[in-house]
């Protein structure tokens, strides 16, 4: 827990350059970062494994995510659920809906719903090419998602993390895209957090399925390494709107 406040942090620093925070200023920006770190510190947390409590993406993901009271929101790949469940703090009035293929994954979310007394909040045991068989096409206001992200040489050396944060190929990826695409209402938009090395990929797949690219935040360890992450904001049938916000760094306070 210490880390993630680490993160909370470091974000509210490193973001106060920033002057359009998906349509936000700077002073309203940091209060969205502190009522994470609040929310974080206020929700208990159970999972199977160390390896699937919140992270740098997960503080990442919420902090760049255009969400708004109200909005029918789907996260792909929800894990043990914790970023759903900051969701539902955030936005009381929305439905949140967290798909997960993982089924120790999904059993954690279920128990950290009753934990924390969740009632907007919904988990799926389901993999993202299935997901027609729930879900009507252009249902949602929002997707979201940290999807897997680690390929070839990248892959993870823990095996119940390897699993959900990797794959064979980018056809997973391609799999998130599609569903993404397939939720998302007309002109709303999307937001993975995904590595820097299939970014090229993530555009096309994007293009494919006529998600246009509209923000896009760099999360870097410290300003001496390169990029570890990044933000993609994105929205169905939107124009060329695209704009890359200045650098945030995890570790500046280190």
């Amino acid at each position: 827990m210490l880390k993630i406040l680490e993160v909370v942090v470091l974000l509210c620093i490193s973001v106060q350059i920033h002057r359009d925070v998906f349509f936000m200023d700077a002073l309203e920006f940091k209060n969205k970062i502190q009522k994470i770190d609040q929310i974080y510190r206020s929700i208990s947390l159970y999972s199977p494994s160390v390896t699937h409590f919140p992270t740098h993406a997960s503080v990442f993901l919420l902090a760049t995510s255009p969400f708004k009271d109200g909005y029918k929101i789907v996260e792909l790949g929800s894990g043990i659920g914790h970023v759903c469940l900051a969701l539902s703090k955030l936005v009381e009035n929305s439905l949140i809906y967290g798909i997960e293929v993982q089924k120790d994954l999904y059993l954690a979310s279920l128990k950290n719903i009753q934990n924390n007394c969740i009632k907007n909040v919904e988990f799926y045991n389901l993999d993202v090419k299935e997901i027609k068989s729930l879900f009507t096409a252009e249902c949602a206001d929002l997707v979201i998602s940290n999807p897997p992200h680690y390929f070839d040489g990248l892959k993870s050396d823990k095996k119940d993390r390897r699993v959900a944060r990797s794959a064979d190929n980018l056809k997973v990826m391609e799999d998130f895209i599609y569903a993404a695409k397939y939720l998302l209402k007309n002109k709303r938009l999307g937001c993975f957090v995904i590595h820097p090395s299939i970014l090229s990929d993530v555009f096309i797949y994007l293009e494919k399925n006529n998600l246009e690219p509209q923000h896009m935040y760099i999360g870097y360890g410290n300003k001496n390494k390169d990029a570890q992450l990044i933000s993609l904001i994105f929205r169905k049938n939107g124009g060329k709107n695209f704009v890359i916000h200045p650098p945030v760094f995890f570790d500046d306070l280190k």
